[in-house]
Formats: structure tokens, C-alpha cells, sequence
């Protein structure tokens, strides 16, 4: 009886809000105060999505949707994409190949941190990157286990 109670709360607990999971994460950037988002927020906006994304398939990481719920905030700082190279003998690549960057500010407990996530042609590749160095970060600040 008691499993059966168990069960049916965690299917009706909203994914986001996993109490378990150590390190629960809140993706957000700036917003403007006039409601008219510009270019530049919107690319921001997009990348919190892909962050959001690429943080949930990491093992040990909720993404929850309530910054009081968090223990790990990340903002969105910034995001740029670079030149493309060259093809070879000075023409044009075929494929977009041009780095994309996704700049973040990390904050748990005391602890903040700037990275970035560094991808080649599509921003998902940025994120999965920048998701892999929180990882690390993470790592970093844990206590050892005995």
C-alpha cells in the first residue's frame, strides 16, 4: 500500500521539482524592463531553451522552472557566434562550421563562476559543451565521499 502512495507521488511531482537530485538548476538571462525584447535577448532567450535542454540529459542535474527551488543558478550572459573559415583555397565553406559561444554565470551557495560553452555550427553543440564544464564545476565544489 505504502509503495503504491509512494509511487503515484513521485508521478504526480512535476519533474522540474525533483527534491532528490542534488543539484538542482535554474536557466534564466535578463530580460528588458519595456517588454520589446531586442535581437540580442531573444538569441539570449534561445540559448537559456538550449541550456536548458542540454542540462536536463545530464545525470545528477534537475532543471526546475522556480528559481527558489534551485541550488544552481545559471544566467545566460551572453551569446555570439564567429566567422566562418575559409574553404580550402580561399572560397567558402559548404557547411556552417563557424564556432558558436554561449557565455555563462554560474552561482551556488558562495560560489560563482563565468565559462562558456564553445560549439562548432549550432548553438546545441554550444550548450552540450557548457552543460559538460557545469558538470565539471560542479565536480569541483563537492565535498569528497568517505
Amino acid at each position: 500500500m505504502l509503495a503504491v502512495v509512494l509511487a503515484a507521488l513521485v508521478m504526480a511531482s512535476p519533474q522540474g521539482a525533483d527534491k532528490l537530485t542534488t543539484v538542482r538548476a535554474y536557466v534564466f538571462t535578463a530580460t528588458s524592463p519595456s517588454g520589446q525584447p531586442s535581437d540580442e535577448e531573444r538569441g539570449r532567450a534561445d540559448a537559456v531553451r538550449e541550456m536548458r535542454e542540454a542540462l536536463a540529459k545530464k545525470k545528477g542535474i534537475s532543471v526546475v522552472d522556480d528559481r527558489a527551488d534551485a541550488t544552481l543558478l545559471v544566467e545566460v550572459i551572453d551569446r555570439e557566434q564567429r566567422d566562418e573559415p575559409s574553404g580550402g583555397f580561399g572560397g567558402m565553406s559548404v557547411t556552417k562550421m563557424g564556432d558558436t559561444i554561449i557565455r555563462l554565470h554560474l552561482r551556488s551557495g558562495e560560489h560563482e563562476s563565468d565559462i562558456k560553452g564553445i560549439g562548432q555550427g549550432t548553438w546545441s553543440r554550444a550548450a552540450k559543451d557548457a552543460a559538460d564544464r557545469i558538470l565539471k564545476w560542479i565536480a569541483r565544489r563537492e565535498p569528497p565521499r568517505k
